[in-house]
């Protein structure tokens, strides 16, 4: 029986299945008990047909990462219509809702799964600062009231700081967390944005 050939439109729609499945099954597993199989029994798709799109598991990962980015990317130039720039107010959720958002990929990895990952992508492995830089100038930009001296590490280790204390939640005094985040919120958007009436 030859293969079945799928059209570009085809291709986009079960990639995009199998990766709202997987990621349910991340959620629910973990990369280490999140396997092929499964996937591709979520997704209701053959084995094969999932090997026609990615390499591995650790494959399937980083480009679920690389999904989810674009879908960010997709919401927010919705929530920016025909606008030049998002309100501070309007900008200060989207920065809420990267770290608040129940599919990031990154909350459900363990340090394990981080170097599974990085061994099957090593040049994508080290954490690149001017990377980092160029999409949070490239974020930045949609945003109105934006410091001009915005120091773009000190950024990016708070936006960290604040990823990390959401993953790890339970290390923490719970009827302290919500105020902890709120200060932390705090001040990352006082290193963002510029202060009220200091225009």
């Amino acid at each position: 029986m030859s293969p079945k050939i799928f059209s570009i439109a085809e291709k986009e729609q079960l990639k995009e299945k199998m990766f709202f499945s997987g990621l349910e099954l991340l959620k629910e597993h973990g990369m280490t008990h999140m396997s092929v199989e499964k996937i591709t029994a979520a997704a209701g798709i053959g084995k094969s047909t999932f090997y026609n799109f990615f390499m591995s598991k650790e494959d399937f990962v980083i480009q679920l990462i690389e999904f989810n980015r674009s879908r960010f990317w997709k919401a927010v130039a919705e929530m920016l219509g025909e606008r030049e720039r998002l309100t501070a107010d309007e900008s200060k959720q989207v920065l809420k809702a990267i770290i608040n958002n129940n599919d990031s990929v990154y909350q459900y990895l363990t340090p394990e799964d981080e170097k599974k990952l990085a061994d099957a992508n090593p040049e994508k492995a080290e954490a690149d600062i001017s990377e980092e830089t160029e999409t949070l100038k490239r974020l930045f930009a949609m945003f109105d009231g934006v410091r001009e001296d915005v120091e773009y590490a000190v950024v990016s280790n708070l936006l960290k700081i604040l990823a990390l204390t959401a993953e790890n939640r339970s290390m923490l005094h719970e009827n302290g967390y919500q105020h902890t985040q709120e200060k932390l919120f705090d001040l990352l958007f006082s290193c963002v944005f510029k202060e009220e009436g200091n225009e």
